[in-house]
């Protein structure tokens, strides 16, 4: 189940990211809060560094802000590339921040 395999890769591979469980649906949310980024710079790293185009949560509101949507309808290995993808840019951005600190 796809809902199961995206909680347990963000466990695993991406803890700043949590799951918000779903009720009887397919479309998932992610609290990406934990990445203490701006609503634009969330966007940025889901567009231009993960090459993804997901469901930006600020278009539902501001209580939004924060949180993506992903549709889990789908193969599970094209679950896992976009997983992949944002857990490679998260990486990324970590690094380049750790080095930017004094």
């Amino acid at each position: 189940e796809n809902i199961n395999f995206t909680r347990a890769f963000l466990q695993q591979h991406i803890p700043q990211i949590s799951l918000i469980e779903p009720e009887g649906t397919y479309l998932l949310w992610l609290d990406c809060r934990g990445l203490g980024l701006t609503n634009t710079g969330l966007e940025e790293l889901i567009v231009n560094k993960a090459g993804l185009w997901l469901d930006n949560g600020a278009i539902f509101g501001a209580a939004g802000k924060g949180f993506q949507r992903v549709n889990a309808a789908c193969p599970r290995s094209v679950l896992w590339e976009a997983l992949e993808r944002i857990h490679k840019a998260i990486s990324c951005l970590l690094e380049h921040s750790e080095t930017a600190a004094p």
